[in-house]
């Protein structure tokens, strides 16, 4: 059987784009459930209150599956898989003008764009 090597890569990154993480169901106009929130906070409490700069808390939540954007204003947790905006940082008790006063500086002074997405 013959099988065309760049099908077969561009049919595993079309499957790996369409995976799904268990916080792919969140999305803006659907606010996470308490107990999908709860277990959130858990999971990503360590990485928020370890974090020294914005680089660190980029790379720890990009360890995790999540990355970060700013949105009006807001920052925002994404799933690096799917995409799907979860919620804000706020909401997980780590609002942005709280993370500015850690690391000291503003987040449109810092260089943290390569962890974020666009």
């Amino acid at each position: 059987m013959f099988i065309c090597k760049s099908f077969t890569n561009t049919r595993n990154e079309e499957q790996l784009n369409m995976a799904q993480s268990p916080w792919a169901s969140a999305s803006v106009g659907r606010r996470l459930d308490s107990e999908l929130a709860s277990q959130l906070r858990i999971l990503l409490r360590p990485e928020f209150e370890a974090a020294q700069s914005w680089s660190d808390l980029c790379l720890a939540l990009k360890a995790k599956g999540f990355s970060l954007r700013v949105e009006q204003g807001r920052l925002r947790l994404v799933d690096s898989l799917s995409r799907v905006d979860i919620c804000s940082t706020g909401y997980l008790g780590f609002p942005i003008g709280q993370l500015e006063h850690v690391f000291g500086v503003r987040l449109q002074e810092a260089n943290w764009e390569i962890c974020a997405v666009g």
